[in-house]
């Protein structure tokens, strides 16, 4: 089975006149359930060969569909494309590319003890320095250690 690519038909505008026209050629028939639409029943234009499936963006492809139809014949496009996809894709060799990879985390020194008391950082530091067991001391700028 050869393939081959099939791009997305462009759509064209939909005009009250070319909806009309559509519905008259159909007499009113929805074309996913076969039911006529009646007076105040909600419904739209539907292509029946779908344009992502390279379905043309004609009259002919055009049919009249209620609004409550259209999420079964959406699955059943996007079912189709998906299997399409999966069927040209199927040989392509993505090659062994190396996956990209962070430079990780920083190694820190290994902690000795746990009441080891830290030393500050940089002068001025006042949330480097600590006094007892676990408080840490907020120095203000006119005290001095």
């Amino acid at each position: 089975m050869a393939l081959e690519f099939i791009a997305p038909t462009k759509r064209r505008g939909m005009t009250k006149a070319r909806a009309a026209r559509i519905f008259l050629d159909a007499n009113g028939i929805c074309c996913n359930c076969a039911t006529q639409i009646r007076q105040g029943e909600k419904w739209f234009v539907e292509h029946v060969e779908s344009l992502a499936q390279g379905g043309a963006d004609d009259d002919k492809n055009a049919r009249p569909a209620h609004t409550r139809c259209k999420a079964a014949k959406d699955a059943t496009d996007a079912a189709s494309k998906a299997k399409r996809d999966r069927l040209v894709t199927a040989g392509w060799d993505r090659g062994d590319k190396p996956k990209m990879q962070g430079a990780g985390f920083r190694k820190a020194a290994k902690q000795k003890r746990a009441s080891t008391p830290v030393k500050p950082k940089y002068e001025g530091d006042r949330f480097g320095v600590r006094s007892g067991f676990g408080s840490i001391v907020f120095i203000d700028e006119d005290s001095t250690l």
